[in-house]
């Protein structure tokens, strides 16, 4: 699968990675069932790395529609996580900046950063956990 989950309880955090095109269906199926899951832990941080993603296939919709069901899903959430996206390329950086702006009522800390180093920093976690 084009999108991987690795959670680092010892760091709080989940750090999930694309490579590759990731279809529409593809980025949706994955976040549903993620964040759906009886093992998901809304209160843990969020890395999410796209320096080996192809973007190319991401609508506008699907942010939109991912949005919504984020917003959906997490309503009653009492903690802010942080969650940082990784995106060095232009297209996967416009495109995360504009999830964040569909996203504004989410209720997470979310920022996207085009330098993996800078995130993690942000995050307060060690190199080693990527």
């Amino acid at each position: 699968m084009p999108i991987t989950l690795q959670n680092r309880p010892g760091h709080n955090i989940y750090f999930i990675s694309h490579e590759g095109e990731v279809s529409d269906n593809e980025f949706l199926t994955f976040y549903f069932q993620f964040l759906q899951s009886d093992g998901f832990d809304a209160s843990k941080n969020m890395l999410i790395d796209l320096r080996e993603a192809d973007s190319s296939p991401r609508s506008a919709n699907t942010l939109r529609q991912f949005a919504v069901f984020v917003k959906d899903q997490l309503n009653d959430l009492k903690t802010q996580p942080k969650v940082a996206v990784v995106a060095p390329r232009s297209l996967s950086f416009g495109l995360a900046r504009m999830y964040q702006s569909f996203a504004l009522t989410v209720p997470w800390d979310f920022l996207v950063f085009r330098a993996i180093d800078a995130a993690l920093v942000w995050l307060g976690v060690p190199e080693d956990i990527i």
